[in-house]
């Protein structure tokens, strides 16, 4: 029998709805995933006490916990509450299939008193209950349907002791309301409503991050500080949804704050596992420990990341969407009153490697030159992504395939990079709503490939945003 319930853990920030699966079976084997046995011993042991106060016996079985994303042990305590109502419907107290729609929070006393673990979510490391402070006790809501969901519910029960708790579950789910009301996440800005709409200019930009987050492209934005990098990489992460996640870490995390690490015995995903489905945002990328940075070469294009260490092995996938920004120079005041050396340019620009830049496909010119705005509203760009036209091949004509022959004679010799070419040109001749890839749609999608050209690493050379004249431009 397998039992299946929703856990609310504040102190993760960005996966705070953990999911509790709870399998029994003959044996008396304690089997465990996702937690520190130990953990999982002390939290039953608090458990098997409250429901024998209940005068309800322990299963007797083999159980078999899992938990997912995993907790820690200091993480574990909130999942108490969960855990003891998933051994009540394996004791038939409770209907298993209602568990599934209830997320639970708290730790239990030996006597069945239902406690919070930590201090006040207002002094939890926590943001995503910026709408509702929870008292001491417990605090009970319904649903939700997706462990990183940020939802504000209908219905709320609060209990003090498992046998209310118990008592008063199936009630609350009888007068629950079904609808179920969106909540922006706690990383959204004050124009999240509106996308970009409030962000003046860039056009070209906004169009080309729309493309890059329908086929979940990598971009890389580069130029000055204080142009709005970090604010059209926020817009542009509510393409995927409010819902989904934002990470943005900071460059001293190093590698393991980026990719995992081990911490007693157990992996620690890093924040491109915990971006899967949403956005990872690398900003100050140069910053970056160069063996961060050179790690993301073989998960961007992978999508699996294996780590390796003494104590054991542990292999993630995530779908994260990379975006990154960057400076042009250490000042960053390149083309404004650079203060660099072309020694210091250069040094600054090498931090990013050839084959670190080929991975990002989109690379965006945002220096405040732009006054242009989105050629579509950000509910058309929305409405655009839901397109399930991907599958559809585009006819090439005899100019599109010219022009690409002549770019490639150009130096253009990088088969990653040549892949690249086409496909930005397929995803500007469908942004343009076109079943034929046009030579305008070639010399676009070159226009966003200008760090991978000879004179990127020549700082003194005239800036490469446009693509060169030749037979077919």
């Amino acid at each position: 029998m397998v039992v299946q319930t929703w856990a609310f853990v504040p102190t993760k920030v960005n996966h705070p709805w953990v999911n509790v699966e709870l399998r029994v079976e003959q044996g008396a084997v304690l089997r465990t995933s996702g937690v520190p046995y130990s953990a999982a011993l002390a939290s039953l042991a608090r458990i098997r006490s409250a429901l024998q106060g209940l005068g309800v016996a322990w299963p007797g079985k083999a159980v078999t916990l899992n938990v997912h994303p995993a907790c820690s042990s200091e993480e574990l305590p909130f999942v108490d509450v969960a855990l003891s109502l998933a051994l009540l419907a394996v004791q038939g107290k409770l209907d298993p299939n209602l568990l599934s729609k209830v997320a639970s929070t708290g730790m239990l006393s030996l006597e069945g008193d239902l406690r919070w673990p930590g201090p006040p979510v207002s002094h939890a490391k926590s943001a995503t209950l910026h709408h509702r402070q929870v008292p001491e006790g417990i605090a009970l809501w319904l649903g939700p349907e997706h462990p990183r969901a940020r939802l504000q519910f209908q219905q709320e029960g609060r209990a003090h002791h498992l046998s209310q708790l118990a008592a008063n579950v199936p009630d609350w789910l009888a007068h629950a309301s079904p609808s179920l009301v969106s909540l922006p996440s706690n990383h959204a800005s004050a124009t999240s409503p509106l996308g970009w709409t409030a962000l003046q200019g860039e056009g070209k930009a906004k169009a080309w991050l729309c493309i890059a987050a329908k086929h979940r492209w990598p971009v890389m934005m580069a130029g000055p500080p204080g142009i709005g990098k970090s604010s059209l990489a926020r817009a542009a992460s509510h393409l995927l949804g409010t819902d989904r996640p934002w990470l943005a870490p900071h460059p001293t995390g190093g590698a393991a704050g980026l990719l995992g690490s081990w911490r007693k015995g157990q992996p620690l995903p890093g924040a491109w596992v915990l971006a899967d489905g949403g956005t990872l945002f690398l900003d100050e990328f140069p910053e970056w420990p160069k063996p961060a940075r050179e790690a993301l070469r073989h998960i961007m294009e992978t999508g699996v990341l294996d780590l390796h260490r003494a104590e054991g092995s542990a292999r993630w996938q995530s779908n994260a969407w990379v975006l990154a920004a960057m400076n042009l120079c250490p000042c960053g005041q390149h083309e404004r009153g650079c203060s660099c050396t072309e020694r210091e340019r250069t040094n600054y620009r090498r931090r990013i490697s050839a084959p670190l830049l080929e991975r990002f496909p989109v690379q965006l010119d945002v220096n405040g030159s732009d006054l242009s705005d989105c050629p579509r509203t950000w509910e058309e760009c929305l409405a655009w992504l839901k397109e399930t036209d991907m599958d559809i091949s585009l006819a090439w004509t005899g100019n599109a395939t010219a022009a690409v022959t002549f770019i490639h004679s150009q130096g253009l010799t990088s088969r990653r990079l040549q892949a690249h070419l086409r496909k930005l040109a397929e995803g500007q001749a469908r942004w343009c709503n076109r079943h034929e890839v046009l030579e305008e749609d070639v010399r676009r999608g070159y226009d966003v490939m200008w760090m991978n050209r000879s004179g990127w690493l020549n700082p003194s050379s005239p800036p490469l945003r446009d693509a060169p004249s030749g037979a077919y431009f």
